[in-house]
C-alpha cells in the first residue's frame, strides 16, 4: 500500500506539472467568461436605449421582418429572437444561415426596423477568452487545441480523485484541523495545505465543470448521457441537406399572436423557421436563468400541437437540456456563477503551487543526497545488495 501510494503521488505531481499550463488556461479564461453575460446585457441595453423613440412603438414581428427582407433579399432567415435586455427596450435579432450552415445575426432598430451595429465592446473581449477556453485559440477553432483540452479536462478529474485520496488519512485523523489552512506555516508544507484544502472545498464544483465541459468535446460521451437519459438527437439541430420551409413575415406574426399569452413576459424568446413540412417551433423562458420551454405550433389547422414544459421533464432529462447552465453555474442563479467562478480561477492556483511545490521537492532531495548521512545509507544498501547477489549465485 504505500508503494502503490508513493506512485500515485508521483503520478499526481508529474501529471499536474505537465498539464499546469493548459489548467491555469482553462481555469482563468473559464472565470473570465463567467460574467460575460451580465456585462454583455448591461452594454447592449446601454446600445439600444438609444432608439427608444417616445412617439413611436416597437414595430410588431411582421413589420419587423417585412423592412429587414427589403434590406436583405437573398438571405434565409433561421428565425427570430427577442431578448428584454431591459424592460420595454429589447434586443431584436434576426439570425440568417447560409449554405454551409453559417450564422449571421442581424440586431434591428425595435422601432425603425434597420439593421443596426452595436459593435459591442464586451464581444471583442469575451469572443477571444472563449476560443482560449475551448480551442486555445483566439481566432479559430482548432481541433488540437479542442483535443488538448478535452485532455487536460481528463487529467483535471484524474487529479481531483488522486488528490482527495492522498489527503484523506489527513481527513481522518483529525477532520476540523485538516480543513483549515496554517497561515503561520512556511513554505512546502503552507502550499500543501492551501493546495489541499482548496481541492477539497471546490473539488466537486470543478469536478461538475469537468464532466459538463465534456459534453462539447466527445460525441461518444454526449451519445452515451442521451442514451442514459433516453433523449432522441434532435433533428432541428441538424440542418444540412435539410430544406426550410418558405416562410412569411404574415406566418411569423400569426405564430407570435397564437402563442402571445404563454411567452408575454418572457425575458427571451424564439420563433423558428420550420424546415418544410413540419411545424413551427417557439422557444422561451422567463427569466434570465430559468431553463427553456418549447411550443410548438400548426399555423394551418391554428392550433398549439404541444407546450413542453422543462420542470415536467425527467431529471436526467433536465440536466442533460442544462449542460451549460451546470457547467457555468447559472443552474444554481448567481450563487452558483459566483462558487463556478471562484472554482475555475482557483485552478491557475493548483497550477500555480503544484508546480512550486514540485521544485521545492527536488531541491530538498538533492540537498539530502549531498549530505554525508545520505552517502552512508545508501553504501549500506548497496553492500547488502552485494551480499544477497553472492548468496543466491
Amino acid at each position: 500500500m504505500p508503494n502503490f501510494k508513493k506512485i500515485l503521488f508521483n503520478t499526481h505531481m508529474l501529471l499536474g506539472l505537465i498539464f499546469c499550463v493548459f489548467i491555469a488556461i482553462v481555469g482563468i479564461t473559464g472565470a473570465l467568461y463567467s460574467y460575460s453575460d451580465t456585462i454583455r446585457d448591461f452594454e447592449t441595453a446601454k446600445k439600444i436605449s438609444r432608439y427608444e423613440s417616445e412617439n413611436s412603438k416597437v414595430l410588431s414581428i411582421e413589420e419587423l421582418m417585412k423592412r429587414f427582407l427589403e434590406q436583405k433579399q437573398d438571405e434565409n432567415i433561421a428565425f427570430f429572437r427577442v431578448i428584454n435586455a431591459r424592460e420595454n427596450i429589447p434586443l431584436i435579432e434576426i439570425v440568417t444561415i447560409d449554405k454551409n450552415g453559417r450564422y449571421t445575426f442581424n440586431s434591428l432598430n425595435a422601432y425603425m426596423g434597420n439593421i443596426i451595429e452595436l459593435e459591442l465592446i464586451s464581444d471583442k473581449i469575451f469572443t477571444p477568452v472563449m476560443m482560449l477556453h475551448r480551442f486555445l485559440s483566439f481566432k479559430r477553432v482548432n481541433q488540437f487545441g479542442k483535443n488538448i483540452v478535452a485532455a487536460t479536462t481528463i487529467i483535471i478529474i484524474f487529479l481531483l480523485i488522486t488528490g482527495i485520496f492522498l489527503y484523506s488519512p489527513m481527513l481522518k485523523r483529525n477532520f476540523l484541523k485538516s480543513l483549515r489552512v496554517d497561515f503561520k506555516a512556511k513554505g512546502y508544507k503552507f502550499l500543501y495545505r492551501l493546495h489541499s484544502i482548496f481541492g477539497i472545498f471546490t473539488s466537486v464544483f470543478i469536478l461538475i465543470m469537468c464532466l459538463t465541459g465534456l459534453w462539447r468535446s466527445y460525441e461518444w460521451y454526449r451519445d452515451f448521457l442521451n442514451n442514459l437519459t433516453e433523449i432522441q438527437k434532435d433533428s432541428s439541430l441538424v440542418r444540412q441537406n435539410r430544406e426550410l420551409a418558405d416562410v412569411s413575415p404574415k406566418e411569423f406574426q400569426k405564430v407570435f399572436e397564437m402563442t402571445k399569452e404563454t411567452i408575454d413576459g418572457s425575458y427571451l424568446y424564439i420563433i423558428n423557421t420550420p424546415f418544410k413540412d413540419e411545424p413551427y417551433k417557439v422557444l422561451y423562458k422567463k427569466g434570465k436563468y430559468d431553463a427553456i420551454n418549447t411550443l410548438t405550433v400548426d399555423v394551418e389547422d391554428d392550433k398549439i400541437i404541444s407546450h413542453e414544459i422543462f420542470e415536467y421533464k425527467p431529471l436526467g432529462q433536465q440536466l442533460i437540456n442544462s449542460m451549460y447552465a451546470l457547467h457555468s453555474g447559472q443552474y444554481f442563479g448567481e450563487f452558483g456563477k459566483a462558487v463556478m467562478c471562484i472554482s475555475s480561477a482557483s485552478m491557475a492556483m493548483f497550477s500555480v503551487s503544484g508546480a512550486i511545490m514540485f521544485y521545492k521537492r527536488i531541491k530538498r532531495n538533492r540537498k539530502i543526497k549531498n549530505t554525508p548521512q545520505y552517502n552512508i545509507r545508501n553504501r549500506v544498501y548497496q553492500i547488502g545488495n552485494e551480499i544477497n547477489h553472492k548468496k543466491h549465485s
